[in-house]
């Protein structure tokens, strides 16, 4: 994807934080030399070579045919509008135009479908990743796993999944938050949005402030 120098992000703790805060993916592929996508959640782990990234399908999803070439996914973190008159820069020379902020994550893989244990550690994993987050937010929920269940009904219910390893080949971060305004405009941007007074616009203030150029 394009991205210009002021934005481009290297940092692999933000670029792994931005993909457990926003999981699901955006999986483009090519199927008979056409563009396709679906959306399914995607995790990360630590691994000694860099990061593993693992997902799972329906088996009545098509892609999980199509191994043959790498899959594009990508990853959307907070966002947001930002007004040309947040810019104390703007009063004196009207000189500034709006802009939208952003963080996007592209990262090409190659697909490997996982069997066997494998593919019952990638259901396991990502079940206990996400009940994990509840039990966060709320300390009252009890994480539901897979040994909940029978293990025939387990067995079943996988018969119908797909569990897939993503070697990753690239990976490619824009994060776009104003990092090319100087302290002033972006102080601005703060203001603005945190006038705002919304989930959305508290988040991406936090963020203009946590990636200022220094």
């Amino acid at each position: 994807m394009f991205i210009p120098k002021p934005f481009r992000q290297y940092d692999m703790d933000a670029i792994i934080e931005l993909i457990g805060a926003y999981p699901l993916a955006t999986v483009s592929y090519v199927a008979d030399g056409t563009a396709q996508a679906c959306h399914v959640p995607v995790l990360s782990e630590h691994t000694d070579g860099g990061i593993r990234l693992f997902t799972h399908v329906a088996r009545a999803n098509p892609i999980w045919q199509h191994l043959d070439t790498p899959w594009l996914l990508s990853f959307v973190g907070a966002s947001h509008y930002i007004s040309a008159n947040w810019y104390p820069s703007k009063a004196l020379t009207h000189k500034e135009v709006p802009t939208y902020n952003y963080q996007a994550v592209h990262i090409r893989a190659m697909p490997s479908i996982a069997t066997g244990a494998d593919a019952i550690q990638i259901l396991a994993k990502t079940t206990d990743y996400f009940e994990n987050q509840l039990h966060t937010i709320n300390s009252e929920h009890t994480p539901w796993r897979l040994t909940d269940a029978p293990d025939e009904f387990i067995q079943k219910m996988c018969q119908a999944l797909v569990a897939i390893d993503l070697q990753v080949i690239d990976i490619q971060a824009s994060f776009k938050l104003s990092q090319n305004k100087d302290a002033q405009n972006r102080q601005g941007v703060i203001d603005g949005l945190s006038q705002l007074n919304t989930h959305e616009s508290d988040m991406m203030a936090k963020l203009v402030a946590k990636f200022a150029k220094s």
